[in-house]
Formats: C-alpha cells, sequence, structure tokens
C-alpha cells in the first residue's frame, strides 16, 4: 500500500467515524422541544453538507495526479478540520 492509499484509507476510516456521530446527533433531536430540534437541526445540515464535501475531496484525491497530491490533501485536511468542528460545537 502507497502513501496516498493509506492517506485514503485513513481519511475515510475517520469520515466514517463522523458519519457516526452525525446518526447520533440525529438521534438527539427531541420530539417535544421545537426550538432546540430547530438549531440542532441547522448543525446537522452543515455537518452533513461539510460530509460530503468531504467525499468529493477524497474522490479528487483518489483521482488527482502527483502534483496535485499535496493540494488536495491540504483542502481534505481543511474540510476534516471543519467537520471536526461544527460535530464539536453541536
Amino acid at each position: 500500500m502507497n502513501d496516498i492509499e493509506l492517506y485514503l484509507k485513513t481519511k475515510q476510516a475517520q469520515l466514517d467515524e463522523y458519519e457516526g456521530k452525525l446518526k447520533e446527533l440525529k438521534s438527539s433531536l427531541s420530539p417535544t422541544d421545537a426550538q432546540a430540534n430547530a438549531e440542532l437541526d441547522k448543525q446537522i445540515k452543515a455537518v452533513d453538507s461539510k460530509i460530503k464535501d468531504g467525499k468529493l475531496k477524497l474522490e479528487a484525491l483518489s483521482k488527482a495526479s502527483k502534483e496535485e497530491l499535496d493540494a488536495h490533501k491540504k483542502a481534505i485536511d481543511e474540510s476534516f478540520q471543519a467537520i471536526y468542528t461544527h460535530l464539536a460545537m453541536s
């Protein structure tokens, strides 16, 4: 396994973990507190959007040329940091 394959595998595992946390967040919606649900729903949508963005960036990296690898890795790291931050705020 080369460095890029290892990086992709590691980031995919991290993304899977984030998706699990998002499912937990979705399950925490209260059937009786509409106001809290509205705020939580906004956070869920933001995290979901960031996860989709992360998936797209991983896919782009898998197709990138050697010259593009560093730029893609930087974009992925920034995207994953945004996911982590949004989940931490939820």
